[in-house]
């Protein structure tokens, strides 16, 4: 074997072990530090493949790959000082959606505050609170038949005519009226009708001197049969005042859901923010490993193709970034119209909250105390129950209206005379005119059909009004046991879900070794990215999740509000 031959086989021998040497150290380095020693090993092994070939062109090469080594060390630490900067956009920044960023407004809100405020300036909330203003003022008018009512009347005439006198000669006849009086009406609770009036006369003529006349007068109806008693006579001021309560129990309803919606709105906006975080951390972990790739396939440690994977992942996360940007601000506009800050421009004002989910459990009550909360507080079932009570006071109205008429009915009065109005005062005991007048009417339709479909009617209508209760009281029971058993739900899936997150986390470390050693693909290791990110939202949905599921067990069962101390508030 000639020398050269000898010297030939000894430099590439060389130069394998000193590659191979470089590429174990480069496996258990940091990833910067690995891309710049692989780069190096792959130049000195290309130079001294190159030895083999021209060995007077050797050192010429050598000393361009430095060059070129220094190049890239010089751009990789670029690259390195701008993955350092910290970055600019928070968790408030929404992007191309951010449409509070012109205002240079924040609105600070703790859970109660937002229930305050949103309670004290939502507009929809007014709307509803008008709804027992207008029943109350039905319970008025009904109330107001009972009153006592005045009425007066005054008229004055004149009359000039002919007439014949005794001695057979004709003259003229005048003569001039004028009256006035005033009535007093009164209906009571049993149906009888009363009145007192006062009138007063002042009559003359030419052949006489004024005469002055008073009568007081009482006038007395009552029912014996139809329209008679209290039960009936106060079926309409009754069934106001359901009306009145059942308005009240609406307000409370809407109420109910209205607190329930906010606090959920709370938490989605919340949970939207930290969603929003958790992509955009993801965003730049798949932009930091894409840059590894990049420098590794540079190294030659890795094939080209595995850049296109890389380049997806960064793409896919970017789209992931602009849908949590935009579902927070769609989250933050819910918010915002409900809390209400200012009714012109509430949508301007970026809203920051302080509180986090609750994940600890209040009050623990059984599933039956819970369900017997439920049927005694929910404002639905208070409401059919009104609803029954009204057709049960129809009823009684069309029971009553299946008897005759037959009404007692007396008017008596007393009046005096006097050529003065003073002396025209009837008294008690003097001489006068009297009047009296008694008697009954009777009225009945024969076969009273139409009473009959009236009551028929009435009694078909609360039996179906009975069992709409009943059924609406299943469906109450159904609504908290699934609300309770949602609960328990997500109170397991919160220790699942961290557990899941946690081995997600530990998987990402393993991928990203394999690969560092060239065990693995860059899309096992954007695979494994996705999964954990998966799992942090996840995460963080189910703590949101738990905390929803006991606002839904408290709107089941109707007691929301009472826990808040909201009732009370309203109420005052």
């Amino acid at each position: 074997m000639k020398i050269s031959d000898r010297y030939y086989w000894l430099i590439a021998t060389v130069a394998f072990l000193f590659s191979l040497t470089g590429v174990l150290v480069a496996e258990d380095t940091a990833q910067a530090a690995a891309a710049k020693t692989e780069t190096a090993i792959v130049a000195e092994g290309a130079a001294a493949d190159e030895l083999t070939d021209d060995g007077a062109g050797e050192v010429e090469e050598v000393e361009e790959v430095e060059e070129v080594e220094e190049t890239e060390e010089t751009e990789e630490t670029e690259e390195v000082d701008d993955s350092e900067q910290p970055e600019e956009k928070t968790c408030q920044d929404f992007g191309a959606f951010n449409i509070f960023k012109n205002s240079g407004a924040s609105l600070t809100l703790s859970l109660d505050n937002a229930i305050s405020s949103a309670l004290s300036q939502n507009i929809a909330l007014k709307v509803e609170k008008i709804g027992p203003e207008l029943a109350r003022t039905v319970v008025e008018k009904e109330r107001a038949k009972f009153d006592t009512a005045v009425s007066a009347e005054f008229s004055g005439s004149e009359r000039i005519g002919k007439t014949i006198f005794q001695q057979g000669n004709m003259g003229e006849n005048v003569t001039n009226r004028t009256d006035a009086g005033i009535v007093f009406e009164k209906l009571s609770t049993t149906g009888t009708r009363s009145a007192l009036d006062v009138t007063f006369g002042r009559s003359r003529s030419a052949r006489s001197d004024n005469l002055f006349s008073t009568r007081l007068g009482i006038t007395l109806t009552h029912p014996l049969r139809r329209g008679g008693g209290r039960d009936v006579n106060l079926v309409s001021f009754k069934k106001a005042g359901l009306d009145l309560e059942w308005s009240e129990y609406e307000l409370k309803g809407f109420i109910l859901n209205f607190v329930a919606q906010v606090e959920k709105q709370y938490w989605e906006y919340y949970l939207s923010l930290r969603q929003l975080e958790i992509v955009r951390e993801s965003l730049q972990l798949a932009k930091q490993q894409r840059d590894e790739t990049r420098k590794r396939i540079e190294a030659g440690s890795i094939a080209e193709s595995e850049e296109a994977a890389a380049d997806a992942e960064v793409a896919l996360r970017a789209e992931d970034l602009i849908n949590a940007e935009s579902a927070a601000v769609e989250m933050a506009i819910s918010l915002l119209r409900s809390v209400n800050p200012d009714s012109d421009n509430f949508w301007k004002t970026r809203p920051e909250l302080l509180d986090e989910p609750v994940l600890t459990r209040p009050e623990r009550l059984s599933l039956e105390e819970h369900i017997a909360v439920a049927v005694e507080m929910r404002p639905e079932l208070q409401q059919t129950r009104l609803l029954l009570s009204r057709d049960e006071l129809d009823i009684v109205a069309s029971r009553n209206g299946m008897l005759p008429k037959l009404d007692f009915f007396m008017n008596l009065g007393k009046t005096g005379y006097s050529t003065s109005f003073s002396g025209s005062n009837p008294r008690p005991g003097e001489e006068g005119s009297y009047d009296i007048s008694a008697g009954f009417t009777y009225d009945l339709t024969r076969g009273r059909r139409a009473a009959r479909a009236d009551l028929a009617r009435a009694k078909a209508s609360a039996g179906m009004r009975r069992e709409a209760l009943n059924n609406l009281e299943q469906l109450v029971k159904e609504d908290v046991i699934k609300a309770y058993l949602e609960v328990e739900r997500t109170l397991q899936q919160l220790t699942a879900t961290a557990a899941t997150s946690q081995k997600q986390l530990e998987k990402l470390r393993v991928e990203e070794v394999k690969f560092n050693v060239g065990k693995t693909t860059a899309f096992q290791v954007a695979q494994a990215q996705r999964d954990l990110t998966a799992a942090r939202i996840a995460e963080a949905r189910a703590a949101v999740g738990y905390t929803a599921s006991i606002i839904d067990l408290l709107r089941a069962d109707g007691s929301l509000l009472e826990r808040n101390g909201i009732l009370s508030a309203e109420k005052k």
